[in-house]
């Protein structure tokens, strides 16, 4: 499982990864109501996702992609 390092005080960010990696985290407003967070990783080592609602410190998230699945762990720092 793969940590994402996210400073909740903080909108739009560029995240760090528990493998050194790096990605960008997008924060929007949807027209449903709730917040969507969109977590985008540079190259193909890690498959992007979003998360629609508020983040909370050691949330997990499983994302199944073409590559396989990856498990994220998302830390608050």
């Amino acid at each position: 499982m793969l940590t994402i390092y996210v400073d909740p005080k903080k909108q739009d960010q560029v995240v760090r990864l528990s493998d050194q990696d790096r990605g960008y985290l997008a924060v929007t407003k949807t027209t449903e109501g709730p917040v969507r967070y969109t977590f985008t990783f540079t190259g193909h080592a890690h498959p992007s996702f979003w998360h629609d609602g508020a983040l909370s410190d050691g949330l997990e998230e499983t994302v199944q992609s073409i590559d396989g699945t990856q498990k994220y762990q998302i830390l608050f720092r």
